[in-house]
């Protein structure tokens, strides 16, 4: 069932939002500046111009600080949900091809939530993506775990969301900042997004 309605143009990602059973990501490498403009806006525009169903909740393009990479995150209700969608070929011929134009890329990784943490009550504005290999998805949440207490936290952190991959490994640690982190690795800031709002109470 294709459900368009309430979708918004927002920018921000929602890494800790509860309805969201399946989280879709991945890394993307571009020549520079602006074919990184150019391949988040093209993408972007693709979806917003796809039928997506009630369990799309959002997608989204975030920039890179080094001027070249992409993370793409984007949040389904389930993943049974997202198949259906991925496996019609309506959607194959005209958002994947779309897609594919732009930036010749494998399919994304797919994640569960494990530990969605909010700290501090802010407004996560800019990100850091951290990818662990893991040997099962026993040891993906053990590790997640283990970073969670680990003390000191970051003070700067205003949510740390772990998500494990489907087949167990790898583990994907995504942390929300309100201002621009330190570290010498990139950073990312969201470019645009497409998302249904949540429900209230959910």
């Amino acid at each position: 069932m294709t459900d368009t309605t309430g979708l918004r143009p927002i920018a921000p990602p929602d890494p800790t939002r509860p309805d969201a059973g399946l989280v879709l990501a991945s890394l993307w490498h571009t020549e520079g500046p602006e074919q990184q403009r150019k391949v988040m806006s093209g993408v972007m525009d693709a979806w917003e111009e796809a039928r997506l169903p009630a369990a799309y909740l959002a997608r989204h393009c975030l920039a890179g600080s080094d001027g070249r990479t992409v993370l793409n995150f984007a949040q389904w209700t389930t993943p049974e949900a997202h198949r259906a969608f991925a496996a019609d070929p309506r959607n194959q011929q005209t958002l994947g091809s779309a897609v594919q134009a732009l930036y010749s890329a494998a399919p994304p990784g797919r994640y569960a939530p494990h530990r969605l943490t909010g700290r501090h009550g802010g407004t996560a504005r800019c990100f850091t993506a951290t990818w662990y290999d893991t040997e099962d998805a026993g040891a993906a949440r053990s590790l997640a775990d283990a970073l969670a207490g680990r003390e000191p936290a970051d003070p700067a952190a205003v949510a740390e969301c772990s998500f494990v991959a489907a087949d167990g490994r790898q583990l994907l640690v995504l942390t929300g900042f309100e201002d621009e982190p330190g570290g010498a690795g990139p950073w990312f800031r969201p470019f645009r997004g497409l998302v249904r709002p949540a429900h209230r109470g959910a």
